[in-house]
């Protein structure tokens, strides 16, 4: 077990006993052993079934805008990413900030799990991970496997914002090193090299694929609205009818509706079950965002509002 499970059991258990939060939401054992679930701890006597461990991939901040209407406050684990998200559902007014105890986490990266099931396989025990000069091991019921973070990360982590919640009240463990050089969109600068033709190929490729199963949608922290367009029946936005054009003008229409507030945690990559790349499409607007108004990441701050929220005199007005 690692120090930043212990610790997150420690400060569970003392918020739970203290009566200081009613609820605390974190990370449990999952199906196989490099997967996680989210847990909700209302007892201390269950504070043993949070764990942290590099395979804590989803971004928890989602369950706040469930439970803001519980009586008492909730404590919540958040890594860099997942920081920023709670920062938009507090300019949102979607929750307040007296409202939640964040518990955060330094997060080097989260290993792919598919990458390790194939060197280890799935019939072991995960006893605890540790990690030395950008190596992860894990140490196993057979063994200890090591991966280097080069190789064994998923995409997003390649290029993250804040290893170190950007948010916090406690935290879990010794600040992690942040690598502000990582290029934050090189595969969305291969993409702008394509022709007109080739970009609409690229993209019905994929949307034609689409299942509007609306796991996209529903994991987004950035989709908060009471009533979504997309459950309307009068007037009907999109039809129902599962094709290439109404795909299109789904998640187009969705992609414009959270510009500027997008905080690119990649959880809509995550859960597409027909793999569609949808954090590529959120990522260009964030960069053409960040070159039109320099616009910094939505959420790294309190202050900065959403660009197409706020107006400065500086702004851009070719349109115009």
């Amino acid at each position: 077990m690692n120090n930043i499970t212990l610790e997150l059991r420690k400060q569970a258990r003392k918020l739970l006993e203290d009566q200081v939060v009613q609820l605390v939401i974190g990370y449990g054992r999952g199906s196989d052993p490099f997967r996680v679930t989210p847990v909700f701890v209302r007892h201390p006597d269950f504070v043993d079934s949070l764990i942290w461990n590099p395979f804590c991939i989803n971004n928890l901040a989602k369950y706040l805008i469930e439970y803001r209407y519980l009586p008492g406050k909730i404590a919540v684990v958040i890594k860099g990413c997942d920081s920023r998200a709670v920062n938009r559902l507090i300019q949102d007014n979607q929750i307040e900030r007296d409202k939640i105890v964040l518990l955060g986490v330094p997060c080097t990266g989260i290993l792919e799990a598919e990458k390790v099931a194939k060197t280890t396989g799935y019939q072991l025990e995960l006893e605890r991970c540790s990690e030395q000069e950008e190596k992860f091991t894990l140490h196993t019921s057979s063994g200890d496997f090591s991966f280097a973070a080069k190789d064994s990360l998923i995409t997003k982590c390649y290029s993250c914002y804040n290893h170190n919640p950007v948010v916090f009240d406690i935290m879990l463990g010794p600040a992690a090193k942040e690598n502000p050089a990582a290029v934050k969109y090189s595969e969305v600068e291969s993409l702008e090299k394509l022709n007109v033709k080739e970009k609409s190929e690229y993209w019905d490729m994929y949307f034609s694929r689409c299942l509007r199963c609306y796991a996209c949608r529903n994991v987004c922290t950035a989709c908060t609205c009471q009533e979504c367009i997309f459950n309307q029946a009068k007037p009907a936005w999109v039809d129902r009818i599962n094709n290439l054009s109404n795909n299109t003008s789904f998640h187009l229409i969705r992609a414009f509706h959270v510009a500027g507030r997008c905080v690119d945690c990649g959880e809509c990559d995550r859960v597409c079950p027909v793999n569609i790349p949808l954090r590529h499409l959120n990522q260009k607007i964030l960069k053409d965002l960040q070159e039109l108004y320099d616009a910094p990441i939505p959420g790294a701050d309190l202050e900065t509002g959403p660009a197409l929220g706020c107006f400065v005199t500086e702004d851009p007005e070719e349109f115009m």
